[in-house]
């Protein structure tokens, strides 16, 4: 990975020299407070956005609206200042960032981040669960072509039995690091995480990032190619942008380890394609191209990269390895369809290895906004979408190497392969009220012949030849204290089942909380 950041820092230093003046280059959030509406404004322009790589670009979305204006709702501040006191405490609690510094073209913006929790399951269960999360956020810009980021989280969490099981058998918690036991109640586990990147726009038309983080491609729930599903990883990404087409390249490193965190880390390397090209916003078409290298042999990483891993054409590099190779190749399409202002269709399609048929794809459908019109500051979305995973994708016979996983987790979706999901999500806002529920059926075919993905007791596959069926209604009401972080005060509930043939167990958990929502952490499986 040395190798690969030397490489683009020669060519970031010289863009560099050659840059000219553009907007902010932060990247937007992909939690899905944020996401939902930024996709709900984007829907009802017909400039195209290319919208299937993501984090999207600030200054990408800036040209078609004002995205501060939309996901902070700055407006609000004069409103509610202009019938109150303009106090420290009511700007930084409600609308301000904690630390804000504007001098010379240098921003620079600090926030605390907390995921703070505590639930208990009905019933006889006495058991206080928790997840006490501390952490902070640092961004900014150098002038209007360079952004930064950085954040921090150290988190302590008891998690329900089904959580904790899965993260002890994987050794990491779901998308947040590797795991320890505390050293004073071995039912509670101490994780961090960090992450942060650099993002430099030297031409209208080109943006370079580099740094430790999550892409997502797609426009569902989940995605069949690359997610946010596992843990932060090091990357370095080109956009291109010519009119209505957009070409995102990125180079990635993963890592998956057995036994301790602190043993061996067998390191992996990825460079992945995307092309979409996007028409008036009606519809959008992407081609995803990505391969997993094998950099690390039996014994340690050997460091050596095959010359087509550098080659950020798409299609080479599926002419180069094809399908079965040493080298992990899987290929897909994404799609977007405007049916109106207000309904949007998606779907992907991945193919794994045609000759063992194995292959996923996704089907989904967006409606936003229905009832704007009947009740002002009323705000309206749903989703529903399908997803299903043939026997064996996403893995390899040679799981150290090659399995698309990072972390001891799955990159694309967190039920590995061999299943199929229905997700239906609803969600009303009312000014900063907001009532969510949401919905997961999920089965898990468990053949016999590939089950999950991941890796357990030497990256052996865990075969359950028996079908399961897992369930989740989660309901939340929340109030939103501050959009700069996504600041919110929670009650909920979710309602868990899992059936299998000797019966159907069933969870019932209260959750009441307050959280910081920049990031999506899945904990529905």
């Amino acid at each position: 990975m040395k190798l690969i950041l030397k490489y683009f820092l020669s060519v970031f230093i010289l863009f560099f020299a050659l840059s000219q003046t553009y907007a902010q280059q932060q990247l937007l959030p992909l939690g899905a407070l944020y996401q939902t509406e930024i996709n709900c404004r984007i829907n009802k322009t017909n400039k195209s956005v290319n919208t299937g790589f993501k984090p999207l670009l600030k200054s990408e979305i800036q040209t078609v609206f004002n995205v501060d204006s939309l996901i902070y709702r700055t407006e609000n501040a004069e409103l509610f200042f202009s019938k109150h006191k303009r106090t420290w405490l009511y700007r930084k609690l409600f609308f301000e960032d904690f630390i804000f510094v504007n001098e010379k073209g240098l921003t620079l913006s600090v926030n605390p981040l907390f995921y703070l929790e505590t639930g208990k399951i009905s019933g006889n269960d006495s058991t206080n669960y928790f997840i006490n999360t501390r952490g902070i956020e640092i961004k900014g810009n150098i002038g209007t072509k360079i952004s930064y980021y950085s954040s921090f989280r150290e988190n302590q969490a008891r998690f329900r039995d089904y959580i904790y099981d899965w993260s002890w058998n994987r050794l990491v918690i779901p998308g947040q690091g590797a795991l320890k036991k505390s050293n004073t109640d071995i039912s509670v586990y101490d994780f961090s995480s960090a992450s942060g990147y650099l993002s430099y726009t030297p031409f209208k038309w080109f943006n370079f990032q580099a740094g430790q983080d999550k892409n997502f491609i797609g426009e569902g729930h989940r995605s069949l190619f690359l997610s946010d599903n596992a843990m932060n990883y090091p990357f370095a990404k080109l956009n291109f942008t010519y009119k209505n087409f957009k070409y995102v390249t990125l180079f990635t490193q993963f890592q998956d380890f057995e036994k301790v965190y602190y043993d061996y880390h067998f390191k992996k390397h990825a460079a992945f394609n995307y092309l979409s090209y996007n028409y008036k916003n009606r519809i959008e078409l992407g081609l995803f191209e990505g391969v997993i290298y094998r950099t690390t042999d039996t014994s340690a990483y050997v460091n050596k990269f095959p010359a087509d891993f550098f080659i950020p054409i798409i299609g080479l590099r599926t002419l180069v390895n094809g399908f079965g190779s040493e080298q992990h190749l899987i290929v897909g399409l994404n799609a977007k369809l405007k049916i109106t202002d207000f309904i949007q269709a998606y779907g992907q399609f991945a193919i794994d290895d045609p000759k063992k048929n194995k292959y996923a794809y996704q089907g989904g459908l967006k409606i936003f906004d229905m009832l704007h019109s009947k009740v002002k500051n009323l705000k309206w979305y749903f989703q529903a979408e399908y997803n299903t995973v043939s026997s064996g994708t996403y893995s390899a016979a040679d799981l150290k190497y090659q399995t698309w996983t990072h972390y001891n987790q799955e990159l694309a979706l967190p039920f590995g392969s061999d299943f199929s999901e229905i997700f239906l999500n609803s969600d009303l806002r009312y000014k900063n009220f907001r009532l969510n529920f949401r919905y997961n059926f999920i089965t898990l075919n468990k053949n016999g012949t590939f089950s999950d993905i991941y890796m357990l007791d030497n990256y052996t596959y865990l075969i359950i030849p028996e079908k399961e069926i897992i369930s989740h209604k989660t309901i939340s009401v929340s109030y939103i204290i501050n959009r700069r972080t996504g600041l919110q005060l929670y009650v909920g509930a979710d309602y868990r089942t899992n059936k299998k043939n000797d019966g159907q167990p069933t969870e019932k958990y209260i959750m009441f909380g307050l959280r910081t929502s920049l990031n999506n952490f899945y904990y529905d499986f």
